[in-house]
C-alpha cells in the first residue's frame, strides 16, 4: 500500500504532467499562466534568493550529491546488517517460517528508492510550473509587436544581412574606441598592431564566435584592461574576473534589464543578482555560458568564460525570468538590454555578440563580404573573438558533444523544432527589428 506522502506526490506528478500537456496544446493557456501565475512566483522567490550572492541552486546541487551518495551508503549497509541477519534466522529457524523474511533485507534500498522518486518529482513538478509551461506561450516578438522578417527574396535578405553587420562593425569599432580612450593603452601598444592575416576558420554553430584568422605562435596585441576590470584583447594571459568585477556587472545587468523593461512592459518589474558558479567548470565542460534553475528562479552563468560574452550572457539569463524560455528570444532580448545600456562595456559586448549571430549568418551566404568586413572590425575584438575560439577549443570533447544531442533533444520537445539551430534564429529577430527602427538600440 501506497503512503499518504507517495499519494500526495504522484497526484501532483500527474497534475505537472496534465498542466504541461494543456501548455502544449493551449497557447492562451500557457500566456495567461505566464502573465498572472508564474510572473508573480517568479519576482516573490527571485526577490528572496536574490538576496543570496552565491548561486543557491550550486550549492544545492552539491548538498543533493552528498545527501544521495550518503543516503545510499546508510541503505547498503541497512541492507547487508540485514542479509547477515538473514543468514542467522535460516540457520536457526523451519523453513517454513523464511517465506517473508528477504523483504527486510532490501528494505533499505526499497527506502532509498523511495527517497530519490520523491527528489525526482519534486524537481520535475518545480520544472513543469516555473520553466516548462513557458516553452509554449508566446514569444517576446510577438508580445512586442515587432514583426516577423520577410525571407521571401534571398537576394534582399542578404542585402539586409549586409547592411546589419555593417552597422554592427561599425559600433562595435565605435564602442572598443570609447573604451580604450577611457582606460590607459599600455606601454608600446599600438592600435594597428593586430592587422596579421591567416587561414579562414569555419564558423562556430553555438555562441562561439567565428574569426577567418588562424595565426600562429604569439598573439600580437597586448591586453588593455578598462575601467571596469575587463580586458580588450583577451588573451589566456589575462587575469580572470575577480569578484569585484562580477559583482559591478551583476548589478549592471540587473539595471540593463530593468531599463529595457521600462521600455516592453513584459519585461518589466524588478531582476534579481545574477549568480556566477564557484566552479564554472561544471558548465565549460557542456560548452554552456548560462543556464536557468527553474527550482531556485536563479539566472545562473558561467564566471569563465571570456570578459565580453559576461553581460550579454547575464542579460540572457535573467530574460527567462520573465517566462521567455526560448532561446533565439533570450538572446534577442539580451541583444536590445546590452546595446540600450548606459555602460559602454555593456554596449561593446552586446555589439560583439549580435556581430557572433550575424556573421556566422552571413559567413555561410557570402564568405568573401564576410571576410571583408571581419577586416574592418578592430584587432582588439578580432583578438577577443580569437580567444572566445581558443577558450571553447579546451572543452571539445565527447561530453561537450553528448550535451548538445541531449540539448538538442531537450529543445525539440519544448516546440523549439530547429533544436540547438534555434540559437542562431536570432538574427531573423535583429534583421526585423533593424529594418523597423534603424538600429538595435
Amino acid at each position: 500500500m501506497l503512503n499518504k506522502k507517495t499519494k500526495t506526490i504522484l497526484f501532483l506528478d500527474l497534475i505537472s504532467l496534465l498542466m504541461s500537456h494543456l501548455a502544449a496544446n493551449s497557447r492562451g493557456f500557457a500566456d495567461f499562466y505566464s502573465h498572472n501565475i508564474y510572473r508573480h512566483v517568479s519576482l516573490t522567490v527571485s526577490s528572496i534568493t536574490g538576496l543570496l550572492p552565491f548561486s543557491l541552486t550550486e550549492v544545492l546541487l552539491y548538498a543533493l550529491i552528498i545527501f544521495v551518495i550518503w543516503d545510499f551508503s546508510k541503505a547498503l549497509r541497512g541492507s547487508i546488517k540485514n542479509f547477515k541477519e538473514y543468514r542467522n534466522y535460516t540457520s536457526k529457524c523451519p523453513s517454513g517460517r523464511k517465506s517473508s523474511v528477504p523483504c527486510k533485507v532490501f528494505k533499505p534500498l526499497t527506502l532509498f528508492a523511495g527517497n530519490l522518486f520523491l527528489i525526482a518529482s519534486v524537481l520535475f513538478i518545480l520544472y513543469v510550473f516555473n520553466c516548462g509551461i513557458n516553452y509554449r506561450r508566446t514569444g517576446f516578438s510577438m508580445e512586442a509587436k515587432i514583426p516577423a522578417y520577410d525571407t521571401s527574396s534571398q537576394n534582399e535578405a542578404n542585402a539586409d544581412l549586409v547592411e546589419l553587420c555593417e552597422y554592427l562593425a561599425e559600433n562595435i569599432n565605435l564602442a572598443e574606441k570609447q573604451l580604450l580612450e577611457s582606460s590607459q593603452l599600455p606601454e608600446g601598444a599600438s592600435l594597428a598592431s593586430g592587422m596579421y592575416e591567416g587561414n579562414e576558420q569555419p564558423a562556430t554553430p553555438d555562441s562561439v564566435s567565428q574569426n577567418p584568422d588562424n595565426s600562429k605562435g604569439d598573439l600580437p596585441l597586448s591586453p588593455v584592461k578598462l575601467y571596469n576590470g575587463a580586458f580588450i584583447g583577451e588573451t589566456s594571459a589575462s587575469e580572470r574576473a575577480s569578484a569585484a568585477y562580477l559583482w559591478e556587472t551583476g548589478k549592471l545587468g540587473q539595471e540593463a534589464m530593468e531599463r529595457l523593461g521600462a521600455r516592453f512592459s513584459r519585461l518589466s518589474g524588478h531582476y534579481p543578482f545574477p549568480k556566477p558558479l564557484i566552479n564554472s567548470w561544471i558548465l565549460s565542460i557542456q560548452q554552456v555560458t548560462g543556464v536557468y534553475s527553474p527550482f531556485t528562479i536563479e539566472a545562473n552563468y558561467n564566471r569563465d568564460i571570456p570578459y565580453y560574452d559576461i553581460p550579454f550572457t547575464i542579460c540572457h539569463e535573467l530574460s527567462h525570468l520573465r517566462g521567455y524560455m526560448q532561446e533565439e528570444e533570450a538572446n534577442f532580448i539580451a541583444v536590445l538590454a546590452t546595446i540600450g545600456s548606459g555602460d559602454i562595456y555593456f554596449n561593446y559586448s552586446g555589439y560583439v555578440s549580435a556581430w557572433v549571430y550575424a556573421g556566422n549568418a552571413l559567413a555561410k551566404t557570402d564568405r568573401e563580404r564576410f571576410s571583408e568586413l571581419y577586416m574592418k572590425i578592430n584587432p582588439y575584438t578580432r583578438q577577443d573573438m580569437m580567444y572566445n575560439n581558443e577558450f571553447w577549443d579546451r572543452f571539445d570533447t565527447k561530453v561537450a558533444e553528448v550535451h548538445e544531442e541531449i540539448n538538442d533533444a531537450y529543445l525539440r520537445y519544448n516546440g523549439q523544432t530547429q533544436g540547438v539551430r534555434s540559437y542562431g534564429h536570432v538574427v531573423d529577430l535583429m534583421l526585423s527589428y533593424y529594418e523597423e527602427n534603424g538600429s538595435l538600440k
